[in-house]
């Protein structure tokens, strides 16, 4: 048997950062990642690279996927883990700023779905990666509670299309983890959260699990709870 084909999305930073350096850890998967701070793709696909697709551009988008399937005929898991804060009150909200929110939280897992999901079979998984707002909500943060709340929707209607095919989907519902995302909020303690790279060891782990049960959706803390 090959390499497991694992992409990750969002890779640049954060949990996704964390994610593929983990995933490239095992001899047995070929892990890439996409974000806008990464490589051009140019000739063959290096496994562990971080290759550069804007997830806020439709066209970049639609480009990096054509491209993809080229090289890959099989696609064995695909980790949704891009996404930003938007932070405010709701009156101080300004209609760009709200677009690209979206866009990047939501409108880009929807759209690689659409682009990548023929190339998975039997036993693959999709994991997106969601967040405690995605389960209830937070003052000064209704944009990004909309966005979270809107990819579980998502998922739980993408795993009634695919279940009949042994297609895997997993939500997780991501309490505080140490990423950039917290850069200049205060009243958080960042020792509280849990680190990305703990976070990623157990990201990886819900690929290995057996092909013969799903974890529809996941909720994991930090042990002090939601912060």
């Amino acid at each position: 048997m090959g390499s497991k084909n694992i992409l990750v999305v969002g890779a640049g930073s954060g949990i996704g950062k964390s994610l593929l350096e983990k995933l490239n850890t095992n001899p047995g998967y070929f892990p890439i990642g996409i974000s806008r701070r990464g490589v051009p793709l140019e000739g063959n696909l290096e496994r562990g690279l971080n290759y550069l697709c804007d997830l806020g551009d439709q066209n970049q988008i639609l480009k990096f996927t054509s491209s993809l399937l080229q090289f890959w005929k099989e696609i064995h898991a695909i980790y949704f883990a891009s996404g930003d804060g938007l932070f405010l009150k709701i009156e101080d909200l300004e209609w760009e700023d709200l677009q690209k929110h979206l866009t990047l939280n939501l409108s880009a897992p929807i759209l690689l779905t659409s682009k990548l999901l023929s190339s998975m079979k039997k036993g693959s998984l999709l994991c997106y990666i969601s967040s405690t707002a995605g389960r209830q909500g937070f003052p000064e943060s209704s944009p990004y509670c909309a966005s979270k709340h809107g990819l579980a929707g998502f998922a739980k209607a993408i795993r009634e299309e695919v279940k009949s095919r042994g297609i895997r989907v997993t939500t997780v519902y991501a309490g505080a983890i140490d990423t950039p995302i917290w850069d200049g909020r205060e009243g958080f303690k960042r020792e509280d959260m849990i680190p990305a790279s703990d976070a990623a060891i157990f990201l990886e782990s819900l690929y290995s699990l057996p092909a013969s049960f799903n974890q529809d959706e996941i909720l994991f803390l930090p042990p002090k709870g939601v912060l």
